[in-house]
């Protein structure tokens, strides 16, 4: 997929680093030139430029996105015009970071696909993080629900997802599975890069060193992750 990336402070560049390092091309933008010097070996195409500009991003391609992603943390004004410019050029789906209660309302509004509450979303991580050390990633989907990347248990080894049955012992469901690979010439105990493995058959088997994708309600990731201990 293709992603456009305004406002490259920490959240916008993790962001854009993330989702460049999982395979989807990523358009990064910023007035910053020592932001765009830190991200642009990372992402497709990095940009200075300033997003207030419709014609600017126009020139660009954010048309062309597939997503665009509001990232800036502070300028309410131009929040809202660059969320306006990127509705206006047609980009399907729009997530635009909230920086106060009345932002959040005003974006609620202009019916944005989605608001986005960085503090939030690192606290609900970071909480994941510290109390369940199998949890290695995590995004909310809303108040509710979320995806959650956890090492997995060494006793589903070999297992089928039928077999390991997660969905009706959790309530939870394997999107998908990071398997480890060794990169050629890489030192015996250097850590392994991962790949995902992209949709699963039935017959899919689980390996050891495994990090399974798994979606479901909170309450329900927590407590498999509890499991996974």
């Amino acid at each position: 997929m293709k992603f456009a990336i305004i406002g490259l402070g920490y959240f916008g560049s993790a962001l854009a680093r993330e989702l460049s390092e999982s395979g989807h091309e990523v358009l990064a933008i910023d007035t910053d030139e020592t932001h765009i010097r830190e991200i642009r070996d990372s992402v497709a195409v990095a940009a200075i430029a300033d997003a207030t500009d419709a014609e600017a991003l126009a020139q660009l391609g954010v048309a062309d996105m597939d997503t665009a992603v509001v990232a800036i943390g502070e300028g309410f004004e131009a929040s809202l015009m660059i969320t306006a410019h990127c509705q206006k050029l047609g980009v399907r789906r729009v997530y635009t970071r909230v920086i106060n209660e009345v932002h959040g309302h005003l974006l609620e509004l202009m019916k944005v696909t989605g608001k986005i509450r960085a503090e939030s979303l690192a606290a609900a991580y970071f909480t994941r993080q510290i109390t369940n050390e199998a949890v290695r990633r995590y995004f909310g989907i809303d108040a509710g629900h979320g995806i959650v990347e956890v090492a997995m248990p060494e006793r589903y080894e070999g297992c089928t997802l039928p077999e390991a049955n997660l969905r009706k012992k959790y309530g939870v469901n394997v999107v998908t599975v990071r398997r480890p690979v060794m990169s050629e010439g890489a030192v015996n105990d250097a850590p392994p890069t991962y790949q995902v493995a992209g949709t699963l058959d039935a017959d899919f088997l689980l390996q050891k060193g495994d990090r399974l994708i798994v979606f479901g309600s909170l309450k329900d990731i927590d407590r498999f992750c509890e499991s996974a201990d």
